[in-house]
């Protein structure tokens, strides 16, 4: 998911149902040295950010443990070693699962859903080399389109929308002449 930076589309939806954050106001970079992992500006231009080594240990383990803190054997970053931080924009005509990671976001409901499940199924498909790397998106966007979101499931009705949405997403990804 690195790759497509579906991750990233991922963290979007997390930002909006963990701490009510709109998607529309949540801006991806590509910061090619993983040391920051995630900036927050405000309203008086200052921008607040947590840096860390690239491994994400710490950043979940802030996460979960917020407000608190505790000490951890775990490698610390040298800033001065570290040196100049870049920050690119990214190409969503590059990138299409994020774009639709954002739409999935905007949209909500079982959408989010939807693109996790057929997600997991494109990835998985691609990483055992039955389709290739950008017929994840197709099937991903593909499954998505189909999809008519509902606004606020039950339990039960998540697993059955992921359940269908795998259902498809394997169907569209193995289908005669579809991908590649």
């Amino acid at each position: 998911d690195s790759a497509t930076l579906m991750n990233k589309g991922l963290e979007i939806i997390e930002a909006k149902w963990l701490f009510g954050v709109e998607a529309e106001r949540v801006e991806v970079v590509i910061h090619p040295q993983s040391i920051v992992h995630s900036m927050v500006g405000y309203c008086d231009g200052s921008v607040i950010a947590q840096l860390g080594l690239p491994d994400m240990r710490l950043p979940i383990q802030y996460a979960l443990l917020y407000p608190e803190r505790i000490d951890t054997e775990l490698p610390r970053l040298d800033i001065i070693k570290t040196g100049s931080l870049i920050f690119e924009p990214v190409d969503l005509a590059k990138f299409e699962c994020l774009e639709l990671a954002m739409e999935a976001a905007k949209i909500g409901g079982t959408l989010s859903v939807v693109m996790n499940a057929a997600d997991e199924v494109a990835v998985d498909l691609f990483l055992r080399g039955e389709i290739g790397f950008l017929d994840i998106a197709r099937v991903v966007r593909k499954v998505m389109e189909k999809h008519n979101p509902k606004s606020f499931p039950t339990l039960e009705e998540i697993y059955a929308v992921d359940a269908e949405a795998r259902r498809q997403a394997m169907a569209l990804a193995t289908g005669v002449g579809y991908c590649s």
